[in-house]
């Protein structure tokens, strides 16, 4: 049964500000500006459920439960909205400034990849996307990130990570730091089943 609401989706769906000690330290330097901003994902248009356990992995659709012996971080482990690979997976974000300033541009950039076991990134699912927005004080804005997860060699059954990154629109980068306008980053996790799981619950 597909579910599209907000309350349904932001209940499923997993937001987390990403943990991962690189994008960590890129974002350091504007850490009183997270404070004043906030990202939501929401997922919606799902086909299934996934549940990631201690145990391994569910995949739930069509009325049957496939398992897989894989195992991800703790943090991981929930209920995951299930799309299948070729079909949309229905993304909403979220974006609000919460003061104290009248004005705040921002680059939005939206990125998916395969999450590994391990925590990391694995191949991306979509090319990076950007836009360039403005907020005013208490304002929030919907931005549509609704994508296909096409099947490619890379591509794995399995979690899968869909980042939101917030930075300042300026361009300055160096060799230490390549994402220096970086504000904050935020996920949240789908899953599609393979495709040769998706034939044997047919």
């Amino acid at each position: 049964m597909r579910r599209s609401s907000w309350t349904t989706a932001l209940t499923v769906a997993l937001t987390v500000v990403l943990a991962l000690p690189a994008l960590a330290q890129k974002a350091g330097e504007h850490k009183g500006e997270k404070k004043q901003l906030d990202v939501e994902i929401a997922f919606s248009l799902e086909s299934g459920q996934t549940m990631a356990t201690p145990e391994g992995t569910f995949f739930c659709f069509h009325g049957k439960v496939i398992f897989e012996d894989k195992v991800y971080p703790p943090i991981y482990h929930g209920a995951y909205p299930l799309y299948f690979f070729g079909e949309p997976v229905g993304v909403t974000i979220r974006v609000g400034n919460l003061g104290p300033r009248a004005k705040t541009k921002l680059r939005v950039t939206l990125e998916s990849y395969v999450l590994n076991t391990d925590g990391s990134s694995g191949a991306a699912l979509m090319p990076a996307k950007q836009v360039e927005v403005e907020l005013a004080r208490g304002e929030t804005i919907e931005l549509d990130g609704t994508f296909v997860a096409e099947p490619t060699p890379d591509s794995e059954n399995g979690l899968n990570r869909f980042v939101v990154k917030l930075a300042h629109p300026n361009e300055g980068r160096g060799p230490g730091n390549p994402e220096p306008a970086l504000i904050m980053v935020k996920e949240g996790i789908f899953c599609p089943p393979s495709v040769e799981q998706q034939l044997a619950a047919e």
